[in-house]
């Protein structure tokens, strides 16, 4: 059996344990220097001659059962009472891998201070930039290197340096994009796994596992030496200490912090331990000032939207609703042209194609996409569905399906123009012939992208769809309206045009449930009942988890799909005198009437549990969601209601998903 010879780092040192936790097989080369302990004289090195008997019985007594120590344990040897040391135990196949770091005399009570100041500046940040910045600044300020970045990844994975603090010994990298190459999909899934990484001298003579051990992998020890593709790199970066960290998104892996230093620089662990709850904390922010960011948005998109009471009384023509609103829609959703298209004509404002190409635009959507979320492209001139079309002044476009009947659908479409951008590289990326391998990067460089428009963003998709739901509706009004003036004689023909109308006005096209506007006339007709006679009721709001996933992996049809099965089980657990109304997208509302605080939980956990069991065809994984509980308090309106049972559930979604958490009081949440 050949033998596994693992390269580790000298600032600590690594012992290789039987199952049992008791003899010792292995020790890195840099142990006795590290450690000064008696070896026995038969030559048989126990676990307990390094650790002591006492702190040997509570490693194995803790690792009884379990995969790795509930967290480091500290030790000091007798000879040298000034030193402690910190291990970390964990299971790696039928061995057990123990890892003994010195701990410096430091300020515990400075470096928590230190650590506290820095949260609440985190806390305190308003927008995203300003969070990475203070993000960076406090890592520099904890860790002492010369150059903190943060590294965000885009849709290909090429990572852009978005937030630098610098010192005056490392030239600075902000700005600057680095190719998908030097980040392999291994050494991003080895971030998932280890999301901290030290190195602290990439050129350190690395030390070994004395004997060799058959069938010993280290991938998961924190003291593995760099791979020689990995060191070469940095020294092209004119880097010898690297510390680097893992940030993860709702749906991965965001980014990478990195702390780069020209010389050999050491991390202690609480310091590691410190950076990293900095990062977790900004992360969080960060997530919670992207939801804001787009809940704000969202209310912009909503209050340009043309239903009322006035328009359903006074309904328009799609040409002077167009008319009226295109200027405020193409500056939302960042569009240089838009366009209407009903009944097979075109309503146009801005720069649009021609009618020909409009025509067979609309008509290849038609045929190629049928469900009914959005479609869109940043780059037409290269998409199957357009690439033969004539449209030389567009380069995105975002199509939104109007389903006016069972049969016939108009179209919301927003073009976007070509967005020449000029991407500063760090790194030439350069073609591997062997996957997964980081090369050596080569000198600085500039690209200029063309052909593509700015991206459609998620939240922008959600608006449109919202915006095209309004418009359905107003088309309808004003079709009604036309059929009323016009066709008076044919009452049939008019009798089944207004039961569409009230059906499309009081009832979600695709879920059956309630619409938004529906419920919100139920929420305000208990809030007024809940005045009058002090009639407790409460407000369960909840979405399903992971529901981008689901879409990406699997299509909008398979989304669609969940969302119709949910709503009709939630609508079949309900009481007589509850109600179901779909808040958008994948959001639900449930208003539960006469139920206090308790009986609200009962049935949020109830309906929590029987989601859980709901089973798609064509989807493998369990449904979840998340669900905030709002009762009503003396003052609430129907806006405070939904923004107390709306903080809820994001803290359900915060705190793991598939959970339900009660809204704070009014008072509390100001």
């Amino acid at each position: 059996m050949s033998m596994y010879h693992p390269r580790l780092q000298s600032f600590g040192a690594l012992l290789v344990v039987d199952a049992d936790c008791r003899r010792i097989q292995a020790t890195s080369t840099n142990l006795t220097r590290l450690i000064d302990f008696e070896r026995p004289e038969n030559g048989q090195l126990m676990l307990a001659c390094v650790l002591g008997k006492r702190l040997s019985q509570r490693v194995r007594r803790e690792l009884q059962g379990q995969q790795r120590l509930p967290g480091p344990l500290v030790f000091m040897r007798s000879k040298h009472s000034h030193v402690c040391f910190q291990i970390h135990a964990y299971r790696a196949g039928e061995q057990v891998i123990v890892e003994i770091e010195p701990l410096n005399p430091r300020s515990k009570r400075r470096l928590l201070g230190t650590v506290n100041e820095r949260l609440m500046h985190l806390v305190e940040a308003t927008h995203q930039q300003e969070l990475l910045d203070c993000l960076v600044n406090a890592i520099q300020q904890l860790t002492g290197h010369d150059r903190v970045t943060v590294c965000h990844f885009d849709s290909d994975w090429h990572g852009l340096m978005v937030a630098e603090a610098l010192g005056k010994r490392l030239p600075s990298l902000l700005g600057q994009r680095f190719p998908a190459s030097d980040f392999p999909v291994a050494l991003r899934k080895s971030y998932q796994h280890y999301p901290v990484r030290l190195i602290e001298d990439v050129n350190a003579p690395p030390e070994t596992l004395i004997p060799a051990v058959p069938g010993s992998s280290l991938n998961g020890s924190f003291l593995r030496a760099p791979a020689p593709e990995r060191q070469r790199y940095l020294n092209r970066l004119g880097v010898r200490g690297s510390f680097s960290l893992a940030i993860q998104g709702d749906t991965g892996l965001w980014g990478l912090v990195f702390c780069h230093s020209p010389a050999p620089h050491s991390v202690e662990p609480p310091v590691r331990d410190a950076v990293r709850t900095l990062v977790q904390m900004a992360t969080q922010r960060m997530l919670l000032l992207r939801a804001r960011q787009e809940a704000r948005y969202l209310q912009r998109v909503q209050d340009s939207l043309v239903l009322s009471a006035r328009a359903r009384s006074e309904p328009k023509s799609p040409q002077q609703l167009l008319h009226e609103q295109a200027a405020i829609w193409m500056k939302l959703f960042r569009a240089h042209g838009v366009v209407l298209w009903v009944n097979g004509g075109a309503y146009q404002a801005g720069v649009t194609p021609s009618p020909e190409a409009m025509s067979q635009f609309v008509l290849r959507l038609e045929r190629a996409h049928v469900h009914s979320g959005p479609w869109c492209t940043r780059e037409i001139a290269k998409e199957t569905l357009t690439a033969s079309l004539a449209m030389p002044e567009q380069c995105g476009a975002l199509a939104v399906p109007l389903p006016l009947s069972s049969t016939q659908r108009a179209w919301l479409i927003f073009f976007r123009p070509e967005q020449v951008e000029t991407l500063y590289w760090a790194m030439q990326p350069t073609i591997s012939p062997k996957p997964d391998v980081i090369l050596a990067p080569s000198v600085a460089w500039s690209e200029e992208v063309v052909g593509k428009s700015e991206a459609w963003l998620r939240v922008e998709r959600l608006a449109a769809v919202d915006l095209g739901e309004d418009l359905t509706l107003a088309i309808s009004a004003y079709e009604i309206s036309s059929l009323n003036m016009h066709l008076e004689h044919e009452r049939k023909a008019l009798a089944e045009a207004n039961q569409r109308l009230e059906q499309l006005a009081h009832f979600d096209p695709l879920t059956k449930v309630w619409n938004r506007y529906r419920i919100e006339e139920a929420i305000n007709a208990e809030l007024v009942a809940a005045k009058r006679y002090a009639a407790a009721f409460a407000l369960l709001l909840f979405d399903v988890d992971n529901f981008k996933q689901i879409n990406d992996a699997h299509g909008h049809s398979v989304g669609d799909d969940v969302l119709v099965a949910l709503a009709r089980l939630v609508e079949t657990s309900l009481r007589g005198c509850d109600h179901l109304g779909r808040w958008g997208g994948e959001e639900f509302i449930v208003l539960a009437t006469h139920s206090e605080v308790d009986a609200a939980i009962g049935l949020a956990e109830r309906l929590r549990s029987l989601v859980a069991e709901l089973r798609i065809e064509g989807l493998d994984q369990t449904i979840t969601v998340s669900i905030g509980v709002a009762v009503w308090q003396p003052g609430d309106s129907c806006k405070t209601l939904i923004s107390r049972a709306d903080n809820a559930m994001y803290r359900a979604k915060h705190g793991g998903r598939n959970r339900v958490e009660v809204a704070l009081e009014p008072a509390t949440a100001l």
